[in-house]
């Protein structure tokens, strides 16, 4: 098997190192996990259903030497990380507020954040920085915290991202430092939620906690913080990466803002092309004989969603931008979210973020248009992978120096 850095490769260059690895075979290797990264739509699917895998546990922990602590005491103990009996308790507490009924009724709110972020950029600017906080409102909203407390946390979901990868022993420090203060901020913040109930998810999960019927303050604490760190860079690094792709391929989407059906599609379509996340850790618990070579119980497989939406023996001409790829009945399906005991309770919101955001872009009159060329856009990491910016103008007099 051919070896790949994939906790390193995030840059715009991450699909031409998976081709290449794909060239050699469907299974590659993480040079700096040993992880079996697995490349082929069709392993993905069946992999993400599979008994035999489940979520990374703690082994990324074991591997950077976390031994204990506050940060280690709460990974350990959200859904990402847990299983069995413990995982699904945790799961149905929050899965009824994650339905996409429920979560429709905030598509009026995302359109309305959308909306301003291109206000701001309106006689130029970025658009990263203009819906930099449009999916963490989101999920804010979800939960009940006031729209006035989100940059109060921000910096701490900043700094906690990263732990779902392999961390630098600073970003380990930030990380510490950032759990304890979010932690006693959402303690307190549950504190006023107790006095002052509304409908929303923190109510729920206090009113739960208070009938002693499944849930301890103590989880109720770890699931806020959870919840906000997962909704936080997750979607926040696809609204980029799906912009990027809809502003690249203006001319194929004319009209689409007004097509709810060929919105949907049109945005899946970006996912596809320019994953957020670009795999999804596993762990083995029994021996999986794939393609020749066993991989041993406790070991690591990423799943790889980047090679996948991209794999030719899965997609027809997988390289090419089609707007209405995901309106056909035999298309393959998007694997963005995972899929089986694991997949993600946040995809309806995901969605109707990176939509509402992609639908004002391509609806601004004058056109926004990119300013630079995408090959010379540098690329960001924390959880996700996205543009560090998109440098737009809708200046018509200067559309000739500019880019679509």
């Amino acid at each position: 098997m051919t070896a790949v850095d994939l906790t390193g490769t995030f840059a715009d260059d991450l699909h031409d190192v998976l081709r290449a690895a794909a060239q050699h075979g469907p299974l590659a290797t993480d040079v700096a996990t040993g992880a079996t990264v697995v490349l082929r739509q069709r392993d993905l699917d069946a992999l993400t259903h599979d008994q035999r895998l489940e979520g990374i546990g703690l082994a990324m922990f074991d591997m950077m030497g976390i031994t204990d602590g506050p940060l280690r005491d709460w990974y350990g103990r959200i859904m990402f990380t847990t299983e069995g009996d413990y995982h699904r308790r945790l799961r149905s507490l929050v899965s009824r507020a994650f339905t996409p009924r429920s979560v429709e009724a905030l598509r009026a709110s995302a359109a309305d954040m959308a909306v301003e972020g291109v206000a701001r950029v309106r006689h130029g600017g970025d658009l990263v920085a203009a819906y930099s906080t449009v999916a963490t409102r989101l999920m804010c909203s979800l939960l009940g915290v006031p729209d006035t407390d989100v940059p109060v946390f921000a910096a701490w979901l900043d700094a906690l991202s990263p732990v779902f990868l392999v961390m630098t022993p600073e970003q380990i420090a930030d990380a510490t430092t950032a759990i304890t203060e979010l932690q006693s901020y959402v303690d307190e913040l549950t504190t006023r939620r107790s006095k002052d109930p509304g409908r929303d998810l923190i109510t729920a999960l206090l009113a739960s906690e208070a009938d002693g019927e499944r849930l301890t303050h103590a989880e109720t604490v770890a699931m806020i913080a959870n919840l906000l760190v997962a909704g936080h860079d997750t979607a926040g690094s696809q609204i980029p990466c799906s912009i990027l792709v809809a502003l690249q391929h203006r001319a194929e989407l004319a009209g689409v803002h007004a097509d709810e059906a060929r919105l949907a599609n049109a945005v899946a379509e970006t996912m596809r092309l320019q994953p957020s996340i670009p795999f999804i850790p596993r762990t083995a618990v029994t021996p999986i004989e794939l393609y020749g070579k066993t991989i041993p119980a406790g070991s690591m497989v990423f799943l790889c969603i980047a090679a996948a939406s991209r794999d030719a023996s899965a997609w027809r001409e997988p390289d090419r931008f089609d707007p209405d790829r995901f309106s056909r009945p035999d298309t393959p399906r998007l694997l963005n979210f995972g899929a089986g005991t694991h997949y993600c309770l946040g995809r309806a919101l995901a969605n109707i973020a990176v939509e509402e955001c992609v639908r004002a872009v391509l609806a601004a009159d004058p056109p926004l248009r990119l300013t630079e060329h995408p090959a010379d856009i540098p690329w960001r990491q924390v959880l996700g992978r996205s543009p560090a910016r998109l440098v737009v103008n809708s200046d018509r007099a200067s559309g000739d120096t500019m880019l679509a």
